[in-house]
């Protein structure tokens, strides 16, 4: 089979979502088929080559919309500036103006229909077996939608779009039209299983288009080759060294070492409860953060827990992973948002480690892939506190050092494995 892909973009920094497909076509390619794509380019998303090179062939066009609006945006000077010094900025520079209007009120209409024209002028100058776009931006599969191409229309939907938080109530109906207009022209749309299970809005005859799939990140290892002392012998084994008890402390060996790695937020992922938690903790319980947000609370609740909130900051994703393998307990700190879920999550049960799952709400997204986990314990705020804190009290004691053995991770997630996914959207189509 003969797929092209629509991304955003496919630069070092293209962001979970195409970071997931990416691996589903990687697969694919594996598998024997031909995978080709086509994004877009601007000044902060330029082309990764080794991901490019790993593709039956690449297409990208360059925008200049993004970076208008970016270069400006994205400063310290605009980031600090006082709202009246933003509107004098707006009215006087009408380009900009325009730029902002367009991505604010006509969701990037240029860009859309940029993507249009290229995929129409891509789809005449080759033949494929099948076309998917990936969202979001939800312009790319509106795009699609449009495009007056005779190959079959296919949508891999990883963020929700009439349901988001972020869209107004106002523009809920416009949306539901473009997104019922993208159903209607696709064969299928292949949503995450939080997003496509948030969608009963959909007309009965559309939602039989609809297939769900749970994150793709599990990971597989065919060999786990030791050798005689039980070391591992090759970086993926070792990665996910089997153990019963390890020691991973730094500093004081009685000291429980928790750990969040990621972006926090005031509105839909706030840290207050999981800061609180700690001071209600033992002393030797340390808490440490990877990532940034949430300066406000976090500096109030540095003053209060001193040395046991351990602030790093952003770090490398290679740090990143250090941590999470010296981590006694990590943390899962769930948005507070029922169709949007942390892949963190998956990067965490990869590991085996013992997971905190802290969450916002009660239908929360997580509470499916958690309770299947064998370590794992799940909180949320209408518990009372001084339950909370005995029960984590318990399991900390209980699975301190512990690591969940990756085959039975890879028999408890198999739907969460990329190669099972990328085989089940190939049989779809």
């Amino acid at each position: 089979m003969k797929i092209l892909l629509i991304l955003d973009n496919l630069s070092s920094s293209c962001g979970a979502n195409v970071g997931i497909v990416y691996e589903l076509a990687r697969n694919w390619i594996a598998s024997g088929h031909e995978v080709y794509c086509l994004a877009r380019e601007d000044k902060y998303h330029e082309l990764d080559k080794e991901k490019a090179s790993t593709l039956n062939g690449v297409w990208n066009f360059k925008v200049t919309e993004d970076d208008i609006l970016n270069d400006v945006t994205k400063g310290d000077k605009w980031i600090h500036a006082s709202s009246l010094w933003k509107a004098t900025y707006i009215c006087s520079h009408p380009v900009f103006l325009q730029k902002l209007i367009d991505k604010k009120c006509f969701e990037s209409s240029e860009i859309r229909n940029e993507y249009k024209r290229q995929i129409e002028k891509v789809c005449a100058e080759h033949s494929f077996d099948s076309v998917i776009a990936v969202t979001e931006p939800f312009y790319i599969a509106d795009a699609l939608a449009d495009a007056n191409i005779s190959t079959n229309k296919y949508v891999i939907m990883m963020d929700p779009y009439t349901n988001n938080p972020s869209t107004a109530q106002k523009a809920r109906q416009k949306h539901l039209q473009k997104e019922l207009h993208v159903f209607e022209s696709s064969q299928k749309i292949f949503a995450l299983d939080f997003v496509g299970n948030d969608m009963d809005y959909l007309p009965d005859m559309l939602t039989q288009k609809l297939v769900t799939f749970r994150i793709p990140k599990v990971e597989k290892i065919s060999t786990r080759a030791t050798t005689i002392s039980g070391q591992s012998n090759n970086l993926e084994t070792e990665k996910y060294a089997q153990a019963t008890n390890t020691n991973t402390d730094t500093g004081n060996v009685d000291n429980i070492n928790f750990v969040y790695v990621g972006q926090l937020y005031d509105d839909i992922r706030n840290p207050e409860l999981m800061l609180k938690l700690f001071t209600k903790l033992p002393e030797n319980y340390i808490l440490h953060l990877y990532g940034g947000g949430s300066e406000k609370t976090v500096s109030k609740y540095k003053e209060v827990l001193g040395d046991r909130l351990v602030l790093h900051g952003w770090v490398s994703s290679s740090e990143s992973i250090k941590a999470q393998k010296e981590a006694h307990i990590l943390i899962n700190l769930n948005n507070n948002i029922k169709n949007m879920l942390p892949s963190k999550l998956i990067e965490y049960i990869n590991t085996g480690k013992p997971i905190l799952n802290i969450c916002q709400i009660s239908n929360c997204p997580s509470l499916p892939y958690m309770d299947r986990y064998p370590m794992a314990l799940s909180v949320s705020p209408g518990q009372d506190m001084d339950d909370i804190t005995m029960k984590l009290t318990e399991f900390a004691q209980q699975y301190k050092g512990q690591i969940v053995d990756h085959s039975q991770i890879e028999d408890l997630y198999a739907d969460c494995i990329s190669e099972n996914v990328s085989n089940m959207i190939l049989e779809t189509m």
